[in-house]
Protein backbone atom coordinates (compact mmCIF):
# COMPACT_ATOMS: atom_id res chain seq x y z
CA UNK A 1 0.00 0.00 0.00
CA UNK A 2 1.23 3.25 -1.25
CA UNK A 3 0.21 7.04 -0.05
CA UNK A 4 0.60 9.73 -2.48
CA UNK A 5 1.04 13.52 -1.89
CA UNK A 6 -2.63 14.14 -3.12
CA UNK A 7 -4.38 11.63 -0.22
CA UNK A 8 -5.49 8.70 -2.58
CA UNK A 9 -3.70 5.46 -2.19
CA UNK A 10 -2.43 2.44 -3.98
CA UNK A 11 -2.84 -1.09 -3.00
CA UNK A 12 -2.97 -4.05 -5.01
CA UNK A 13 -6.28 -5.19 -6.52
CA UNK A 14 -5.83 -9.16 -5.29
CA UNK A 15 -5.50 -7.89 -1.88
CA UNK A 16 -8.89 -5.86 -1.83
CA UNK A 17 -10.79 -8.83 -3.27
CA UNK A 18 -9.39 -11.27 -0.91
CA UNK A 19 -10.35 -8.76 2.03
CA UNK A 20 -13.90 -8.18 0.82
CA UNK A 21 -14.30 -12.04 -0.12
CA UNK A 22 -13.30 -12.71 3.37
CA UNK A 23 -15.48 -9.98 4.75
CA UNK A 24 -18.29 -11.23 3.47
CA UNK A 25 -17.34 -15.41 4.10
CA UNK A 26 -16.91 -13.58 8.19
CA UNK A 27 -20.09 -12.01 7.97
CA UNK A 28 -22.24 -15.01 6.84
CA UNK A 29 -20.41 -17.34 8.75
CA UNK A 30 -21.57 -15.12 11.99
CA UNK A 31 -25.00 -15.63 10.59
CA UNK A 32 -24.53 -19.19 10.54
CA UNK A 33 -23.36 -19.80 13.10
CA UNK A 34 -26.54 -19.25 14.86
CA UNK A 35 -28.28 -22.34 13.45
CA UNK A 36 -27.58 -25.77 14.94
CA UNK A 37 -24.81 -27.35 13.01
CA UNK A 38 -26.31 -31.15 13.23
CA UNK A 39 -23.43 -33.77 11.53
CA UNK A 40 -22.77 -34.97 8.88
CA UNK A 41 -25.23 -37.84 8.57
CA UNK A 42 -27.48 -35.25 9.99
CA UNK A 43 -27.33 -31.44 8.83
CA UNK A 44 -28.69 -28.67 10.65
CA UNK A 45 -29.67 -25.66 8.95
CA UNK A 46 -26.61 -23.94 9.83
CA UNK A 47 -24.18 -26.64 8.03
CA UNK A 48 -24.19 -25.96 4.63
CA UNK A 49 -23.67 -22.32 4.90
CA UNK A 50 -21.14 -22.34 7.97
CA UNK A 51 -18.91 -25.05 5.76
CA UNK A 52 -19.26 -22.78 2.61
CA UNK A 53 -18.35 -19.41 5.01
CA UNK A 54 -15.45 -21.63 5.78
CA UNK A 55 -14.39 -22.92 2.65
CA UNK A 56 -14.98 -18.79 0.86
CA UNK A 57 -13.08 -17.43 3.63
CA UNK A 58 -9.90 -19.75 2.89
CA UNK A 59 -10.47 -18.73 -0.75
CA UNK A 60 -10.14 -15.03 0.38
CA UNK A 61 -7.76 -15.63 2.14
CA UNK A 62 -5.58 -17.29 -0.17
CA UNK A 63 -6.62 -14.58 -3.20
CA UNK A 64 -5.44 -11.65 -0.54
CA UNK A 65 -1.94 -13.71 0.52
CA UNK A 66 -1.33 -14.21 -3.40
CA UNK A 67 -2.00 -10.09 -3.36
CA UNK A 68 0.49 -9.67 -0.65
CA UNK A 69 3.51 -12.08 -1.83
CA UNK A 70 3.37 -11.49 -5.75
CA UNK A 71 3.26 -8.93 -8.21
CA UNK A 72 0.18 -7.43 -9.42
CA UNK A 73 -1.96 -4.91 -10.66
CA UNK A 74 -2.65 -1.61 -8.27
CA UNK A 75 -5.90 -0.01 -7.79
CA UNK A 76 -6.10 3.75 -6.18
CA UNK A 77 -8.07 4.28 -3.58
CA UNK A 78 -9.76 7.74 -2.37
CA UNK A 79 -8.47 9.32 0.20
CA UNK A 80 -10.50 8.19 3.21
CA UNK A 81 -11.27 11.41 5.01
CA UNK A 82 -12.78 11.90 1.15
CA UNK A 83 -14.86 8.70 1.51
CA UNK A 84 -16.49 9.38 5.21
CA UNK A 85 -17.41 12.69 4.31
CA UNK A 86 -19.47 11.45 1.36
CA UNK A 87 -20.79 8.49 3.66
CA UNK A 88 -21.47 10.28 6.50
CA UNK A 89 -23.56 13.06 4.00
CA UNK A 90 -27.02 10.33 3.90
CA UNK A 91 -26.65 8.98 7.80
CA UNK A 92 -26.56 13.27 8.58
CA UNK A 93 -29.85 13.79 6.81
CA UNK A 94 -31.43 11.08 8.28
CA UNK A 95 -30.31 11.91 11.64
CA UNK A 96 -31.17 15.65 10.39
CA UNK A 97 -34.58 15.29 8.72
CA UNK A 98 -37.08 15.25 11.37
CA UNK A 99 -35.74 17.79 14.18
CA UNK A 100 -33.91 20.23 11.83
CA UNK A 101 -36.80 19.83 9.09
CA UNK A 102 -35.95 19.12 4.83
CA UNK A 103 -34.39 22.32 4.39
CA UNK A 104 -31.26 22.25 7.32
CA UNK A 105 -31.07 18.72 6.46
CA UNK A 106 -30.21 19.12 3.38
CA UNK A 107 -27.92 22.05 3.63
CA UNK A 108 -25.89 20.40 6.24
CA UNK A 109 -25.84 16.76 4.11
CA UNK A 110 -24.91 19.02 0.74
CA UNK A 111 -21.56 20.90 3.06
CA UNK A 112 -20.12 17.76 4.21
CA UNK A 113 -20.45 16.17 0.88
CA UNK A 114 -18.43 18.92 -1.03
CA UNK A 115 -15.88 18.54 1.93
CA UNK A 116 -14.44 15.07 -0.16
CA UNK A 117 -13.58 18.10 -2.82
CA UNK A 118 -10.67 19.77 -0.75
CA UNK A 119 -9.92 22.14 -3.76
CA UNK A 120 -13.30 23.30 -3.38
CA UNK A 121 -13.47 26.71 -1.53
CA UNK A 122 -15.78 27.73 1.53
CA UNK A 123 -17.89 30.11 0.11
CA UNK A 124 -18.21 28.18 -3.20
CA UNK A 125 -19.60 25.40 -0.70
CA UNK A 126 -22.08 27.24 1.65
CA UNK A 127 -22.93 28.71 -2.20
CA UNK A 128 -23.62 25.15 -3.49
CA UNK A 129 -25.21 24.24 -0.19
CA UNK A 130 -27.64 26.52 0.07
CA UNK A 131 -28.99 26.27 -3.58
CA UNK A 132 -28.86 22.50 -3.49
CA UNK A 133 -31.28 22.63 -0.06
CA UNK A 134 -33.21 25.62 -1.66
CA UNK A 135 -34.28 23.45 -5.15
CA UNK A 136 -35.18 20.19 -3.42
CA UNK A 137 -37.04 21.84 -0.79
CA UNK A 138 -39.19 23.31 -4.13
CA UNK A 139 -39.00 20.45 -5.81
CA UNK A 140 -40.04 17.80 -3.10
CA UNK A 141 -42.02 19.36 -0.66
CA UNK A 142 -43.85 22.08 -2.55
CA UNK A 143 -43.80 20.66 -5.71
CA UNK A 144 -43.99 16.75 -4.54
CA UNK A 145 -45.76 17.55 -1.44
CA UNK A 146 -43.44 15.60 0.38
CA UNK A 147 -44.78 14.62 4.06
CA UNK A 148 -41.77 16.35 5.45
CA UNK A 149 -41.44 19.64 7.49
CA UNK A 150 -39.51 22.59 5.34
CA UNK A 151 -38.21 23.15 9.07
CA UNK A 152 -38.26 21.16 11.50
CA UNK A 153 -38.91 21.30 15.29
CA UNK A 154 -35.77 22.44 15.95
CA UNK A 155 -36.53 25.65 14.51
CA UNK A 156 -40.46 26.18 15.29
CA UNK A 157 -41.46 28.19 18.36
Amino acid sequence: MTVLANGTITIKKDVVAGGFITAFAIGFGVIAWNYSFGNASQMGPGFFPLILSAILGCLGLAVAIKGIIGPGEQMTFVAPVRLLCVLASPLLFGLLVRPAGFLIAVTVTAFVGTLAAPEMRMLTRLIVSCVLAVLATAVFIWGLGLPLPALGRWLTL
